[in-house]
């Protein structure tokens, strides 16, 4: 099928959706791709390149139309502003897209959310990881910014992650459900008029941390993800990450993330700490904060930035003046901005 004929079908299942006004599993959506597995196969474990499951019990898709808001520059920036801008078609909601080892039912697998742009694509494609830790459904606080990023012209996977150690989350099973997202994304982008070559990774606070050490390092946390194409993403995108492991902020946080405190967890921290494994090639990091935020130190985002610069990185740090934890990642505040330092990452990682 061509893309331009996949495109039409999937503007034809979003409207059988909506005029249904029922769910209807992925399997129905995704068999119209191009030379692609199920995602119904995916979810279930059984996927393999050019095979599908016949049924899925687990996923189902959600079809809404919405508008995307136009985001504009409200303050002086050298970030570049596009006059393009797309409208949200559909969502995707709950697509597992990871099971732990052991997992049957849709209470423990891992869940994600795909927004579609509407129009022409290809559109770039973006991974977004929410911080924490929440535990599960935590994911939809970063609505507004994914909402953004769709009128830019992404298609966003809005991913969970196995965030709170006491539940089996922390480490490597948050690292293995973000790296196995970026390889959910490359597999799925295509088939939705995505670009699969380039994949975004962008991660808030908890999940700026999270996404950095896979950015930077070499460890592929490949854990029990379905595929097994690459789970590094060619671009990454820290919003407000807290990259320091020492700091007096976080401590809390981390505690709970890695099931102990600093002494206690000291090996399993050694092993993810982002400024102790900077080891990968080189890809395009950018880095936002905001200086009045009083949950993650800035100085976090300008520590990384040194560090990553003097090892001759394609990196770029984003101070926004007054913005906080929050305002970053809201439309009406300074979310157009850390929107178009991802579509400017997006453009360097593509050429």
């Amino acid at each position: 099928m061509t893309r331009s004929t996949a495109r039409n079908w999937r503007g034809h299942a979003f409207r059988r959706w909506a005029a249904l006004g029922v769910a209807t599993t992925l399997l129905a959506i995704s068999s119209a791709s191009s030379g692609a597995a199920g995602l119904a196969g995916y979810a279930s474990g059984t996927w393999a390149p050019g095979t599908w499951a016949p049924t899925d019990p687990f996923a189902s898709a959600v079809a809404v139309t919405s508008d995307a808001s136009a985001a504009h520059l409200s303050t002086s920036s050298d970030v570049e502003s596009t006059p393009d801008m797309w409208s949200l078609a559909g969502v995707i909601k709950n697509v597992p897209f990871a099971r732990p080892v052991g997992c049957e039912s849709t209470d423990c697998s891992v869940q994600l959310d795909m927004f579609i742009p509407a129009g022409r694509g290809p559109f770039r494609t973006v991974v977004m990881v929410r911080g924490g830790p929440t535990g599960p459904g935590g994911r939809h606080y970063v609505e507004p910014l994914v909402k953004e990023l769709v009128g830019e012209g992404f298609i966003v996977f809005n991913a969970d992650y196995r965030d709170i150690a006491a539940t089996g989350g922390g480490y490597p099973a948050a690292f293995e459900d973000v790296a196995c997202a970026v390889r959910f994304a490359r597999t799925w982008s295509a088939a939705y008029g995505g670009d699969s070559q380039t994949v975004t990774l962008v991660g808030h606070s908890l999940g700026g941390y999270v996404g950095s050490v896979l950015a930077l390092g070499s460890q592929k946390f490949q854990g029990g993800c379905p595929s097994t194409v690459s789970g590094r993403p060619d671009a990454f995108v820290g919003l407000a990450g807290n990259y320091d492991l020492t700091a007096s902020s976080v401590a809390n946080d981390l505690t709970k993330f890695f099931g102990g405190d600093a002494a206690d967890t000291a090996e399993v921290r050694a092993e993810s700490d982002p400024f102790a494994d900077v080891t990968a090639a080189t890809i395009p990091v950018r880095l936002i904060a905001g200086t009045a935020d009083h949950t993650v130190n800035p100085a976090a985002a300008v520590s990384l930035d040194g560090y990553l610069t003097q090892r001759l990185w394609n990196v770029n740090l984003t101070l926004i003046p007054n913005a906080t934890h929050d305002t970053i990642i809201q439309p009406a505040s300074d979310g157009p901005i850390s929107a178009r330092v991802v579509l400017e990452a997006s453009k360097s990682a593509s050429g």
